[in-house]
């Protein structure tokens, strides 16, 4: 168990775990704890650089006075004074893969909230691993997994990475968790922060526990109720059997009276969990069942569009392009920043308007048109004119983009032309997102869709851990801020709303 001087804050969805922790912060800076005497640690190096951000900006102090300001795997390669040199790398995975004679990509996406789709080395791979984070025996996991995966192919694989890392003197991030618990030093802290607690692993929880001993003050920060990767390793039990005299922050920020009352009546159906009691915003906010996304008008505003797996999403993709709106998919845009701007040039340029050099040459790379030796020299400042251009490219043409931009395909260039006579702006944060639920834990947006469908694997993931799946959906409703439309299953599949 946790020692009794650690302080458990449970903030349901939008009440500001990470703001509270923040203010905590900020309060044992206020009375003078030295910063070198501060621990923060989080999952993020975003979350980090966001704490380590708010420390500078208001108080005298440097990055360098902020050295245990980590996330767990960083503090303990400090603490054990590694090299990087040291630590699997891709071309590590790669002399693996031609020893072992594997597929091995060596990373596992954790967006979907299971483990399909990747190929049957990633599944050995995440499964050996896997077993050392709960802290259970190889044939455990194996047992648990119920994968495709035979036993001694299993034991073949983690016995051949053991041999490998221990030929090569390598390890890797599971090793340097494993390694501060044996030989590591846990700093002595006058106060630690840990942040979405909900997410740690059996040996994450083992790493928070020995820095635990060596520090005055801990303040540990969570929402069992979003524990979504129970499938990853994470031991939420653990959290809710340690929060009996936990803090709860009563007022969400974020989420209005109607969206509250859905989200109790679904995370109501979890067994086991931490009770808690929270108000909503005052205002009403809007929940609505619809037939289909298409009856739903996406013209304005900010939306986030989520689905349970990836797959479901790609119809809503297509609807998107049809309708010429800009979007990210996959944290990536849906058309880039670059190709709307040498568009836009292009056509400024046809007209007789000059544009900068350095936009001259994006522009020829999409008319697949090779810079000639003559402009090379040119300044990236000069503005090119049709006048100039003609000179050096005696046979350049003068249709409009969509005509001569060769290097974009037609259907790309058909969702551009959607895009341009909507007025769509391009920026660097599209107005609509397509996410899974996992990949959008921790984000919000003013409108929110939902699909309901699930897969048969999530089916079944639902009939084994009700729970998980009942914590799945409540995360993704609760990332509405005014407006939540929850789309009609396709299928008789069940769904915790």
């Amino acid at each position: 168990m946790l020692t009794q001087r650690a302080q458990i804050i449970l903030g349901p969805p939008g009440t500001g775990k990470t703001s509270t922790l923040l203010g905590l912060l900020e309060e044992e800076l206020d009375k003078g704890t030295d910063p070198e005497d501060i621990g923060f640690f989080t999952f993020t190096k975003q979350a980090v650089q966001e704490g380590k951000s708010r420390a500078m900006s208001k108080f005298s102090v440097t990055n360098n006075q902020l050295r245990y300001f980590r996330t767990l795997h960083s503090l303990c390669f400090y603490q054990l004074s590694l090299s990087k040199s040291s630590v699997m790398s891709s071309s590590d995975i790669h002399d693996l893969n031609e020893k072992l004679n594997l597929r091995l990509k060596g990373a596992v996406s954790t967006e979907e909230g299971h483990i399909s789709g990747i190929s049957k080395d990633d599944r050995l791979l995440f499964i050996e691993n896997l077993s050392r984070m709960r802290q259970v025996s190889l044939e455990t996991q194996w047992h648990d997994a119920d994968d495709a995966v035979g036993w001694f192919e299993l034991e073949r694989f983690a016995n051949g990475l053991k041999l490998f890392k221990q030929d090569r003197l390598l390890i890797d991030y599971t090793d340097m968790l494993q390694l501060f618990l044996t030989r590591g030093k846990a700093p002595k802290l006058d106060v630690m922060f840990v942040d979405e607690a909900q997410d740690l692993s059996p040996l994450q929880w083992a790493v928070v526990r020995k820095l635990c001993d060596s520090a005055d003050r801990i303040y540990i920060a969570g929402d069992d109720d979003q524990a979504i990767y129970r499938w990853a390793g994470a031991d939420v039990d653990y959290l809710i059997r340690n929060s009996k005299d936990a803090m709860v922050l009563k007022q969400s920020y974020r989420i209005p009276k109607s969206i509250h009352t859905l989200a109790e009546r679904c995370i109501g159906q979890v067994g086991s969990r931490v009770h808690k009691v929270w108000n909503p915003r005052k205002e009403e906010g809007h929940v609505s069942w619809e037939p289909s996304y298409e009856t739903i008008d996406m013209e304005h505003g900010e939306w986030l569009v989520l689905a349970r797996t990836n797959y479901l999403l790609n119809n809503i993709e297509q609807h998107c392009r049809s309708e010429g709106w800009f979007y990210k998919s996959k944290n990536k845009p849906s058309v880039s920043e670059r190709k709307i701007m040498s568009v836009r040039s292009w056509e400024s340029f046809r007209k007789g308007e000059g544009i900068p050099f350095v936009d001259f040459t994006k522009v020829l790379n999409y008319l697949k048109i090779r810079l000639p030796n003559s402009l090379e020299n040119f300044d990236f400042d000069t503005y090119i004119t049709h006048e100039i251009a003609s000179k050096h490219i005696p046979n350049l043409p003068n249709e409009y983009w969509y005509d001569v931009f060769t290097a974009i395909s037609a259907d790309e260039r058909s969702y551009i032309r959607a895009m341009l006579r909507r007025g769509e702006k391009i920026t660097k944060e599209p107005r609509i997102r397509l996410s899974t639920i996992h990949a959008a834990k921790g984000g919000e947006a003013d409108n929110v869709i939902l699909l309901t469908d699930i897969s048969s694997r999530v089916y079944k993931s639902f009939q084994d851990n009700p729970d998980d799946e009942s914590r799945v959906f409540y995360v993704g409703l609760t990332r509405a801020k005014e407006n939540l439309y929850l789309i009609e299953p396709q299928t008789q599949k069940y769904f915790p709303l």
